[in-house]
């Protein structure tokens, strides 16, 4: 706390004297429900920025940034059959959505003690329910990670209009993108190992579906996204 409440928003600055911003981020605090219960009680008013992946090309991302760094790691149809099976078992509780983090699939999905989630952590509509209930839907922007990647300027527009300031600045900048760390290539060698049995695609696409639905009716956005596409 102390450390955030320094380096992260100068509160021993100078800068205080003056208008700031200060931004943090973070890919995991969304989906833990300690992190909400702090930022709303200690910055009510933050401005929340969503960046919302397809489920499936964000379950592969995630599953190479394990992957690369475990020796002997599970291939990506284990884990995604492990969850698959535990979504089915755990099907009945789909539709618990305004119960937010108290939603009943969580739990239940935690009884099968999967090695990963893969799939059911992009299921953002439970998580962005939790967050409304505590910053208005006002104080949030959703964004599509492939409408970023495509056009980040277009992405850095909406930000700016967003935090209502100035963007002067886009037209100046120069794009420069950093890649992760591949382990020498090792990523996109398991990379070509990745895919989604045939067997698998039918219930795997419903259970994305239904989730989907139910995330662009909260942020009232659809993105358009290709459910069973792995890029």
């Amino acid at each position: 706390m102390k450390w955030y409440l320094k380096e992260g928003f100068g509160l021993e600055s100078k800068v205080l004297h003056n208008e700031f911003l200060t931004f943090e981020a973070s890919i995991h605090y969304y989906h833990h429900k300690i992190a909400l219960e702090n930022l709303s009680i200690l910055l009510p008013c933050s401005k929340l920025i969503w960046m919302l992946r397809n489920p499936l090309p964000r379950a592969v991302s995630e599953y190479l940034h394990q992957a690369v760094k475990v020796k002997n790691y599970p291939s990506f149809q284990v884990l995604i059959q492990a969850e698959l099976q535990a979504l089915e078992a755990c099907s009945s509780h789909h539709s618990d959505f305004n119960r937010g983090f108290e939603n009943k699939l969580f739990a239940c999905l935690a009884k099968h003690k999967l090695k990963k989630y893969l799939i059911s952590t992009a299921f953002y509509a439970y998580f962005i329910h939790a967050w409304t209930a505590k910053f208005p839907i006002e104080q949030q922007l959703f964004l599509d990670y492939e409408f970023f990647r495509k056009n980040p300027e277009g992405a850095i527009q909406k930000i700016h209009k967003f935090l209502n300031i100035s963007t002067e600045v886009i037209s100046r900048s120069v794009w420069k993108f950093n890649k992760a760390d591949t382990r020498n290539g090792k990523a996109e060698i398991l990379r070509r190992s990745v895919s989604i049995p045939r067997k698998m695609q039918k219930k795997l696409e419903t259970h994305i579906s239904y989730q989907t639905k139910e995330l662009y009716q909260v942020i009232g956005q659809d993105f358009g996204w290709s459910l069973l596409s792995l890029d």
